[in-house]
């Protein structure tokens, strides 16, 4: 092994990168995202980290640490529809619903990895006022999760705003049937 193979496997950064990677396929996410920010801290400027970095901190909950990961990345890559789907998701989660429903309008209608982005949609244009948009984004949403019963509990919440009432109740007495805990729930959307 010569001096610099030796100096990069004792390098403190690739370490802490090298761990990092090991606790988040164990799923140690909160370990892992200490690993990956000394990594980067340590002088790691892989685009992957951040990315890495950025699902730790999503995982965590850790909403504005995420967004500031992913920005980084859709700069870097603006093309790149899995950034874009997991910002709009945090922008989902922090409130941003016009740059959620931005992003994940971006994602291509027929892309199959992120099609849970219908049923955000449903529920931010609901959150809007904007029912037509929410009931064919909730539609999709059914055709695509038929045994969700959260999905089957907005539809009929998204349905009854949009003037639907006979098919509302049907939707919500299916989430009932799939989760029954949902029969007593308050109809009001589900996050």
């Amino acid at each position: 092994m010569d001096s610099r193979t030796e100096n990069r496997a004792e390098d403190p950064a690739k370490k802490a990168y090298i761990e990092g990677l090991k606790r988040y396929r164990d799923g140690d996410m909160k370990e892992a995202c200490n690993y990956f920010t000394s990594a980067i801290a340590g002088g790691i400027t892989d685009f992957d980290i951040l990315y890495y970095r950025g699902m730790c901190h999503l995982d965590a909950g850790r909403y504005a640490e995420a967004l500031t990961d992913f920005e980084v990345l859709i700069r870097q890559y603006p093309d790149n529809i899995e950034y874009l789907f997991r910002r709009g998701f945090i922008r989902y989660k922090t409130g941003d619903i016009p740059g959620a429903i931005s992003d994940l309008t971006m994602v291509p209608p027929d892309h199959p990895d992120f099609s849970i982005r219908w049923h955000y949609l449903s529920v931010l244009y609901y959150k809007t006022g904007n029912y037509d948009a929410a009931l064919e984004a909730i539609e999709k949403a059914l055709s695509l999760f038929p045994t969700m019963p959260k999905v089957w509990f907005n539809a009929g919440i998204i349905m009854q705003a949009g003037g639907l009432s006979d098919r509302a109740d049907l939707a919500i007495s299916t989430a009932a049937r799939l989760e029954p805990k949902l029969a007593n729930a308050k109809r009001e959307i589900l996050e």
